[in-house]
């Protein structure tokens, strides 16, 4: 596991048991690890995207718990303000994407046509 149910109440309090807790963080380690890949699990960032994730799946299915610490409820809506710091988070350990341009084919011939 990335973080632990101890970090993870540091930015909510809950009243659902550690054990529950790290079930949601296994879920939400699957998920960083689906979306960018195996990660190293020292990585304090990537532990940070966990914690996160992990808090905002708790908000989301235990409504009355509280966010705390930096993300206080105070704040504002704090399911908003946990979802655009993971998405940053997030693109900072996702590859580069490439896209193709609608100019499917290249004809050399009639490219470099000498002018008479």
């Amino acid at each position: 596991m990335t973080c632990t149910a101890t970090e993870v109440r540091t930015v909510i309090h809950t009243s659902l048991t550690d054990a529950e807790i790290e079930n949601i963080i296994e879920l939400s380690d699957a998920e960083i690890d689906r979306r960018l890949g195996p990660q190293d699990p020292s990585d304090k960032v990537v532990k940070k995207l966990s914690i996160l994730i992990t808090a905002k799946t708790i908000k989301q299915r235990q409504p009355d718990s509280v966010a705390v610490g930096e993300y206080k409820e105070t704040a504002g809506d704090i399911q908003a303000t946990w979802s655009r710091e993971i998405t940053a988070l997030l693109r900072l350990y996702a590859p580069p994407t490439a896209a193709a341009s609608t100019y499917q084919h290249v004809d050399e011939e009639r490219r470099y046509v000498k002018k008479p």
